[in-house]
């Protein structure tokens, strides 16, 4: 018979998910069982603060993933800040709400998932809140990082002349959520379905990019290429061309698009979730870059360049120019 959480009340689920949530406990002088947790700051070292919510019916479908896979995402897509600024996460505090239609079980498989993402990156599980929800689950993740002041990489230093990379493919996720929003068979599509519901945060590969100290930009690409070149250009004021051949894409991705007659420039372009790392170099250092993620088995991708002209165009195979509009995922769009 399906636990409630009823049946253990508040604090009796603060005890059972307690465990296993101190990974690093250099620095940590109180964790899970106080009014704050209590941590030592790292000397010559900033810290970066953040956080992502997830709404059930908005951000997930309860019944479109396993909630293991689901408590890895609330964890990953935190990480993926952290990494966008070139820093190391290391502290994590979890608040959810939580309906009764929810069973304990179902809640203990968001945990190990949320504790699993969490061991793979060093970070610890300090504690957070809980309360009840009348309809919809709720997770909220605050993130704590950091990283040396001088490496800390921002979307507003992008400058013309800049070559544009990206750290992975994209398109694999946006096709994983097309193919659970048009309830094709799901039967071969494993690969988009892990890509969008269980992403890798390119935390080491932001390391990397921060201590070459010679990008201009860093962003993570969560709302499409485009919104998130957007948010570049706009925060630098700049503009950017986009080369249409050399923005990659998976094999899986393209069939996937070709099979099922789907524009592979929408998802490439305005749907998002890939969680690589998009950034901006000066080209006489993009070498440096290059040399340093391929070290440490992280790809560069070059996509485009940086110009002083306003706005985003995708350069077609042809020569031909067309302006790309930075739409990404809003959840406030304008009327």
């Amino acid at each position: 018979m399906e636990m409630n959480l009823k049946d253990l009340g508040e604090f009796g689920f603060i005890d059972r998910i307690r465990p296993d949530t101190l990974v690093r406990p250099e620095g940590v002088i109180r964790g899970i069982g106080d009014d704050c947790a209590v941590c030592r700051p790292t000397r010559g070292q900033v810290t970066l603060l953040t956080t992502d919510m997830l709404v059930e019916d908005v951000h997930f479908q309860r019944d479109a993933s396993s909630p293991y896979r689901l408590g890895r995402k609330c964890i990953a897509v935190n990480l993926s800040d952290i990494a966008a600024m070139g820093g190391t996460p290391k502290e994590a505090l979890v608040s959810i709400a939580i309906p009764d239609t929810v069973p304990l079980e179902y809640l203990d498989a968001i945990y190990e998932g949320m504790k699993s993402m969490a061991r793979e990156f060093d970070v610890n599980l300090l504690g957070g809140d809980t309360t009840s929800a009348p309809l919809h689950l709720v997770i909220n993740v605050a993130l704590v990082g950091e990283a040396p002041e001088r490496e800390v990489l921002y979307r507003s230093g992008a400058e013309p002349g800049d070559v544009i990379f990206l750290t992975g493919p994209v398109g694999d996720s946006a096709a994983g959520l097309d193919l659970i929003l048009s309830n094709r068979s799901r039967e071969g599509q494993d690969a988009l379905l892990q890509a969008h519901f269980d992403p890798h945060p390119h935390v080491k590969a932001g390391r990397i990019i921060a201590g070459q100290k010679v990008a201009h930009s860093l962003i993570d690409v969560s709302d499409g290429l485009a919104g998130d070149l957007g948010h570049v250009c706009a925060e630098s004021k700049v503009g950017a061309i986009l080369e249409e051949d050399h923005i990659p894409t998976t094999e899986r991705f393209r069939a996937y698009c070709e099979r099922f007659q789907v524009d592979p420039w929408r998802l490439t372009l305005h749907v998002g979730e890939d969680y690589v790392l998009l950034g901006t170099v000066p080209e006489a250092s993009a070498g440096t870059i290059a040399a340093a993620l391929k070290s440490g088995g992280c790809p560069f991708l070059p996509i485009g360049r940086i110009v002083a002209e306003p706005g985003i165009r995708l350069l077609s195979r042809d020569g031909s120019a067309r302006q790309i509009h930075p739409s990404g995922w809003d959840h406030f769009p304008r009327g």
